[in-house]
């Protein structure tokens, strides 16, 4: 790519417009922006097909510019190609903007020049001239960030990983290919990290060429990060040390503990201080949208987990706490099997009722009228709008008891995105 290339741009998104300003700062000015949702912008993406590079954003799919003749890459992979310092990467199905941000809260503790960036924080290219050789950057990436990648991070860790976006990619193996290429760039001296807890580490363990360490909560490891009684320990092969004690983590549930556990992996590996790692953990709360506490209104704690659009992170939403829980389940489809999801419910002894919604309801009541048990089923109710849904939940929890809001599905049969969603959930709740 030079000054004289005719540069093209994939969407006109968060991720494009940074890819335009970026390119526009450093003197070129032969570029045009393609997207197909917005008048005016390129138009068709087969126009696309007539530059010498395209950047691609990240909802663009690969196969559509199978016959693109010319350089294809993207704002991410362009930034692994040139970014100064050592690159942190977190990918998973979830907990990916969690442990990124425990990571660079840490980080910054330790008073060391980090940023944030990918799916989270700024988009990278806009601080990667700031960089320097002593720089941290964390980067959570998602499957389609990821796709394409050819350079990896020096550190990559790999959280809980069930096939999800299968709206989006074409199979199941497409999407754990894209996840692998984490760590299928990385050298001798780079670290992979894993969660021992799921059957996804043996098969990550393969492309690995550097270190590999892991973490878990249910067993006990000679090296990594796991959990004794209430102590969480980081082992090296000569020794092990307490970190912390995982009940004064401030971030609630188990699968929380998890990504935890994988930030305090990555710190300690590059000898971030037990003091400044305990500092973040014992006080980050958690982000927006992640099983975030909105209110406590007569003895009932109403919490917002509107990120959750996968069945597996609204089965982690529903057992995060130990009393009956009132879920908010549905949304868009994103072609998930909710038998398992049914069936964890179904079984689950405080899980107390299921509020449906959305496109995703029938799929959802069907899973967990098959899972039905002979005693004690989980009560059923449906909702034809989100705030009738919301009322309900009010109306029916009772004192010690939870609603959490996790939909397992995605949000744009009735919002903008799982934000809006959110949002109005806060809104309707903080106002009863």
């Amino acid at each position: 790519m030079n000054k004289d290339s005719h540069i093209g741009i994939l969407g006109s998104g968060v991720e494009g417009q940074a890819v335009e300003k970026y390119l526009s700062a450093h003197g070129y000015s032969n570029v045009t922006v393609f997207d197909e949702k917005l008048e005016g912008k390129g138009g068709d993406f087969e126009e696309a097909k007539k530059c010498d590079v395209l950047f691609r954003s990240p909802g663009v799919k690969l196969d559509r510019f199978k016959d693109f003749e010319g350089e294809m890459t993207s704002a991410t992979k362009f930034f692994m190609e040139h970014a100064k310092g050592k690159v942190i990467g977190v990918t998973g199905t979830k907990g990916k903007g969690t442990t990124s941000t425990l990571i660079f809260e840490m980080l910054k503790e330790d008073g060391r020049d980090a940023h944030l960036g990918g799916n989270i924080g700024t988009p990278p290219l806009e601080f990667l001239d700031d960089l320097k050789e002593d720089s941290w950057t964390v980067l959570e990436m998602s499957s389609f960030q990821l796709q394409d990648l050819e350079v990896s991070p020096h550190v990559a860790v790999v959280l809980m990983t069930t096939s999800e976006h299968l709206d989006y990619h074409a199979d199941k193996a497409e999407y754990w290919d894209a996840k692998k290429n984490i760590a299928r760039g990385q050298g001798a001296d780079d670290l992979l990290v894993l969660n021992a807890d799921y059957e996804y580490a043996e098969e990550f363990k393969k492309e690995a060429k550097g270190h590999v360490m892991e973490v878990s909560r249910k067993l006990p490891l000679k090296e990594g990060v796991h959990t004794e009684g209430p102590v969480i320990l980081y082992c090296t092969p000569n020794t092990c040390e307490m970190v912390g004690m995982a009940k004064k983590v401030a971030l609630p549930g188990p699968h929380n503990l998890e990504n935890v556990m994988a930030a305090v992996a990555v710190c300690r590996w590059i000898d971030v201080p037990i003091p400044a790692i305990q500092k973040v953990l014992y006080s980050f709360a958690g982000l927006p949208h992640r099983l975030e506490l909105v209110r406590e209104k007569d003895g009932v704690k109403f919490y917002n987990d509107s990120f959750s659009t996968t069945p597996e992170t609204c089965i982690a939403a529903a057992h995060a706490f130990e009393g009956e829980t009132h879920l908010i389940c549905g949304g868009s489809e994103k072609n998930s099997d909710y038998s398992e999801w049914a069936k964890d419910l179904q079984n689950s002894e405080n899980v107390k009722s299921v509020i449906l919604i959305g496109v995703t309801a029938d799929k959802m009541e069907e899973e967990l009228k098959k899972a039905e048990p002979q005693e004690f089923p989980v009560k059923i109710y449906r909702c034809e709008h989100f705030e009738d849904a919301v009322n309900l939940a009010e109306d029916i929890a009772q004192e010690g008891e939870f609603v959490i809001l996790s939909p397992a599905a995605a949000s744009f049969d009735m919002f903008k995105n799982y934000k809006e969603r959110g949002d109005r959930f806060k809104e309707i709740v903080e106002g009863f």
